[in-house]
């Protein structure tokens, strides 16, 4: 789905007059594969034992607040913002026209974007005392040099790519923005102070998170959907008039969010306004930057059971709007710093697993090279490409109906469902992880096959001279 002003990267058989040749950067692999993980080995654990340890099933319940903390952050820096990072650094020059970012700034930042993942993994959940000071600290540095070196890196791309007036450039600049206050935040943010070094109040880590994971994240799953996703579905781009109102609601309503922090209520009204906006723009914008319903009448058959994550993938969005909504307007009115604790919880996981998962399983099949070569093969398991959906849908809704049944849903089994999504999205991940690394495998294979074809193909169509000649 390129354009002509677009740098192809070079494929294996690409030739011709005008393609600029640039050779990729193959570090956005190991982007990849520490996003796995993370989440193989890290947050998708935490999320089936943590339920766990809550109804005495297992250990650890003395623990569980460095543990839930863990698991929040383990997901959107590793998971998500690992893949979002490495992916975004290798879409967002090819969008604007420039060669790849370089190894030699791609793979430092990656090793500064792990250190805090490792530190939460095996300190921040069994830490205390001074000790935690220090791993906060250490965390919370690592933390703001990573999101700050990709917000540079990313600055640099943009501002030195064409300029066009399209939708993915400004939600490219509006993550891109957030990226750098991230590094902001992580600095002010550390959990230093006594009775529980290492473990943040509730109202700062519960608006952190949706500061992080509709900001950095957010933005570049909307820029790169509007991009791209509506093309599948046999649709133009989204012009910008179609979607400055929802991204500029949207992004307003994570500075109102961000600024709730320094108020010094536990319930400040401007975190309920902040997550209503951009709620109602998470309702919005899935139809307009993505697809909510029809065929992926673009995409060639092989690649098409693939769209059904974008579809799942931004009706939950949608769901994860609503709930949201709901949840900032009971902010608006209650003095209750836990209202709508358990609406958010539900819209968390929606948006989280629902959304984001679902769109980096989705996209990546779409978009990465080793998949794109992978279906030039035959006799490819189409178990591995269609079980992480269903496991998905079925985690997602378990996930998102435990909050929402309430006191309806008993305690014990209630957690004990919560545990169970989190097994299967776990599986879910591990299947992908094993498609990922089959893929990356016979990529060397396949681009020889491809190369011997064409090479066959030129000799077949070269002119013939005679002897005479």
């Amino acid at each position: 789905m390129g354009r002509a002003s677009d740098i192809p990267i070079e494929p294996p058989t690409g030739a011709g007059p005008g393609i600029v040749r640039a050779v990729e950067d193959r570090s956005y692999l190991g982007y990849i594969a520490a996003a796995l993980a993370s989440a193989v080995l890290g947050g998708f654990v935490f999320a089936a034992w943590i339920p766990m340890a809550m109804s005495g099933t297992t250990g650890g319940g003395d623990r569980l607040a460095y543990m839930i903390q863990a698991h929040g952050w383990i997901q959107l820096q590793g998971w998500a913002g690992l893949f979002v990072a490495g992916m975004a650094i290798r879409l967002m020059p090819r969008f604007a026209g420039r060669k790849p970012v370089p190894k030699s700034v791609t793979a430092p930042l990656l090793v500064v974007l792990v250190i805090p993942l490792v530190l939460r993994i095996t300190l921040q959940t069994w830490a205390d005392g001074s000790m935690a000071r220090g791993v906060a600290v250490a965390i919370g540095a690592t933390t703001a040099a990573g999101a700050l070196g990709v917000a540079v890196v990313l600055a640099v791309t943009l501002a030195k790519g064409k300029k066009v007036r399209e939708p993915w450039r400004y939600f490219a600049w509006a993550g891109t923005a957030w990226w750098a206050i991230w590094a902001v935040l992580a600095l002010a943010y550390m959990p230093l102070d006594d009775p529980a070094p290492g473990v943040l109040a509730f109202r700062d880590n519960d608006a952190l998170l949706w500061i992080v994971m509709l900001g950095p994240v957010g933005n570049f799953i909307w820029g790169v959907q509007s991009r791209s996703v509506p093309v599948f579905y046999g649709r133009g781009t989204p012009p910008l008039k179609q979607l400055i109102l929802p991204g500029l609601l949207y992004n307003a309503g994570i500075a109102v969010l961000t600024l709730s922090l320094a108020a010094d209520d536990t319930n400040p009204p401007a975190a309920g306004l902040g997550l209503a906006g951009a709620g109602a723009a998470l309702v919005w914008m899935p139809p307009l930057a993505g697809s909510i319903r029809g065929q992926a009448k673009r995409l060639r058959p092989r690649a098409r059971p693939a769209a059904r994550f974008l579809i799942a993938a931004n009706l939950s969005a949608m769901a994860a709007g609503l709930l949201l909504v709901w949840s900032g307007a009971d902010m608006l009115i209650s003095d209750d710093p836990w209202a709508s604790l358990q609406v958010r919880d539900a819209a968390r996981h929606l948006f989280g697993v629902g959304t984001v998962t679902m769109l980096i399983l989705g996209m990546a099949r779409l978009v990465a090279p080793f998949f794109a070569l992978e279906r030039t093969e035959s006799g490819v398991p189409m178990l591995l490409e269609r079980l992480p959906f269903w496991l998905l849908v079925a985690a997602v809704l378990l996930r998102a109906a435990v909050p929402l049944l309430g006191d309806t849903l008993d305690y014990e089994p209630g957690r004990h469902t919560m545990a169970l999504a989190g097994a299967l999205a776990w599986l879910a991940i591990a299947i992908f992880a094993v498609s990922v690394a089959r893929a990356v495998r016979a990529e060397p294979r396949t681009k020889r096959a491809l190369e011997g074809v064409a090479a066959n193909a030129r000799a077949r169509n070269a002119p013939r001279t005679t002897g005479s000649e």
